[in-house]
């Protein structure tokens, strides 16, 4: 007469395999992802077989099973703790935002001089008044000018019409005034040549600061701000 099978017997050596798994990879970093995961469906099969006839196997591979999951959440609360440590160190050993260069700030009138050479000076702005009627500034709106002074202090030829400069007042971005002055400056400097140009710029008419931001080149290293009450 044969004996009968063992109840749930392949679900207890199955659970105990998977808690030996569990248990074994809880050490492996990245690794013990998944084998936690195998762990805790082993501890969902040594639960049902506790009910079979294989329950001191079974009992084993759950409490393995257990184990390799929680071995592997405390592992992984360690690692994390130190790779927070770690970068939070390295931010530490950074320079503060108060150690950056201060933006160079000039007043009207002053020159400044890029490492190629270039030397660029905004003059004092002026009141423009437009004589045609058909140009003047729109209501709440007044026309300035000044003149960009600019020497070619180093080795190569430079044309003005590379630098770009960028107004505004009271923080707001002003348009250039393209029917006076001269709005597209083409002057090839030597070395060692000056130019003067004007332009103009339609600004607020509340009185406000006037900045100036100048740069030889487009994306220039640096960016001189002429600035000033006007």
């Amino acid at each position: 007469m044969t004996q009968p099978k063992p109840k749930f017997g392949g679900l207890a050596w199955t659970a105990l395999i998977l808690g030996i798994v569990g248990v074994c990879g809880s050490i492996l970093p990245i690794l013990n992802n998944a084998t936690a995961l195998a762990a805790l469906v082993g501890l969902v099969l040594g639960v049902i077989a506790l009910f079979g006839s294989r329950k001191l196997l079974a009992g084993l591979g759950a409490v393995l099973c257990a184990l390799g999951i929680a071995a592997t959440a405390v592992l992984q609360g360690l690692v994390v703790a130190e790779l927070d440590r770690v970068l939070s160190g390295a931010q530490q050993e950074q320079p503060p935002p108060s150690a950056q260069a201060p933006a160079l700030r000039l007043p009207f009138g002053e020159r400044h001089t890029w490492p190629k050479g270039r030397t660029i000076s905004i003059l004092p702005p002026v009141h423009y008044e437009e004589t045609s009627q058909f140009s003047r500034p729109p209501e709440g709106k007044r026309h300035v000018q000044f003149d960009v002074a600019v020497r070619n202090g180093g080795d190569t030829a430079y044309n003005v019409i590379n630098a770009t400069i960028t107004v505004t007042h009271n923080g707001r971005l002003a348009q250039q005034h393209f029917g006076a002055g001269d709005p597209i400056p083409v002057a090839q400097l030597p070395p060692g040549g000056e130019a003067r140009y004007t332009v103009v710029f339609e600004i607020g008419a509340e009185p406000g600061e006037l900045r100036v931001s100048v740069q030889p080149a487009f994306a220039a290293e640096e960016t001189a701000h002429f600035a000033g009450p006007f």
